[in-house]
């Protein structure tokens, strides 16, 4: 990048104070960006978690425990009222937490309404917005327990996709019933390609950073960006998204909704208040350039977002092992040599015992490619060379 470039992507806090930032989970690559755009930063970290974290030196940090929603509404009116934070953004699926949601909408530090983090992530919650509006309609009912799940299949019928909610999704139960048992939302299955639409929303406005061909969309073990879709496909993944934000009442942040293209239109089947996860959060950049915490920095600074066009392909190609004790893997090193390859994760070694599906680590190879035929045949590369023994014993299970 030549030094005009460089000087066009200075950032420039909105004031002459620098505006004080309370960062939550963040990355350290967002607390670099916040610090080089002039911010004062403060870190509020789960402190359940090992501290690895590599934030420069003298970044204040304060540790709390996320499960305890008492001590993380005091941690943040204490990071306002004594340390003056003007702005808290919440990362790493923090944002729908109740303490985080309410206390930073009571303390103004967040331009988003109490519920609207909630709304996007929480799934029945979604859902019964969506249904409300009668935008992106599907027959669901809710279970209050295990037991209640056969009369839900039934009312709605045969195949159905079983969600299992959040305690705080829980309605009211019986006293004889036990307190911590599951409640689900059953909903009507969704049959059609799925793809991931992300999005950053300022002042109210949303941008669409672009759009991901989600497993079987183009690949049935792969995810591709961009999404190799029809204008007019494309138009309604991105519609059906933002007006799910607007339902929400969503001002400020990344948001990632998820869109099933059924034959009757598209639906919405999931979303969070969040840029997306890895490894999607690096299939976008490597496709474009596109730098999520640099972008949320400048947006902070009221810069427009720059929109990102991808000068490449950019794909995911996902692997899962079986249950049981991982031998030996070959072809690892074969893999990360094949041309385009950009990352090899692979998260066991011999002995690990592999966990059953849920709780397993997903392993991946991240590639980059000019054209879509380009990208399946690396792909496919990949599934060739990489091997895996796997032992089924019952005592490794």
């Amino acid at each position: 990048m030549n030094a005009t470039a460089d000087h066009d992507r200075e950032h420039h806090p909105p004031d002459s104070t620098p505006q004080r930032l309370l960062l939550l989970c963040p990355s350290a690559r967002l607390v670099h960006e916040a610090l080089s755009a002039g911010f004062a930063v403060r870190v509020l970290a789960d402190g359940r978690l090992p501290r690895d974290d590599g934030f420069p030196p003298g970044t204040p940090v304060d540790l709390v425990d996320l499960a305890d929603g008492t001590a993380l509404a005091e941690a943040i009116e204490v990071s306002v009222r004594v340390h003056g934070t003007q702005r808290l953004l919440a990362c790493g699926g923090t944002a729908d937490l109740p303490a985080v949601a309410a206390t930073a909408a009571r303390l103004g530090v967040t331009p988003n309404p109490v519920d609207a983090a909630r709304l996007l992530s929480e799934p029945a919650a979604m859902r019964a917005l969506l249904n409300g509006s009668r935008h992106s309609y599907v027959a669901a009912a809710r279970a209050r327990t295990a037991q209640e799940l056969p009369a839900a299949v039934e009312e709605i019928g045969a195949p159905v996709t079983v969600r299992t909610l959040p305690p705080s999704a829980r309605i009211s139960v019986p006293r004889s019933e036990c307190a911590g048992e599951r409640s689900y939302l059953v909903e009507q299955y969704l049959e059609g390609p799925e793809y991931g639409v992300v999005t950053l929303t300022v002042d109210g406005m949303h941008r669409v950073v672009g759009v991901v061909a989600l497993h079987g969309a183009w690949h049935p073990s792969s995810h591709l960006f961009p999404a190799p879709l029809e204008e007019r496909d494309e138009a309604e993944a991105r519609a059906i998204a933002t007006e799910l934000l607007d339902l929400a009442g969503y001002e400020f942040g990344y948001a990632y909704t998820v869109v099933v293209l059924t034959a009757d239109g598209p639906r919405v089947v999931r979303s969070q208040a969040d840029y997306p996860d890895e490894p999607l959060a690096s299939l976008i950049e490597l496709a474009t350039g596109f730098s999520a915490e640099a972008e949320l920095v400048q947006a902070l600074t009221g810069k427009p977002m720059d929109v990102p066009t991808a000068d490449r392909y950019a794909a995911v190609a996902s692997y899962r092992l079986p249950v049981g004790r991982l031998l030996s893997v070959s072809g690892l090193e074969a893999v990360s040599e094949l041309p385009g390859v950009h990352r090899v994760h692979f998260p066991y070694v011999s002995g690990d015992d592999i966990p059953a599906h849920g709780d397993a680590a997903e392993g991946y190879v991240m590639i980059s490619a000019e054209s879509t035929q380009e990208a399946a045949e690396t792909v496919a590369a990949t599934g060739r060379l990489l091997r895996a023994e796997v032992s089924r014993r019952p005592d490794h299970i």
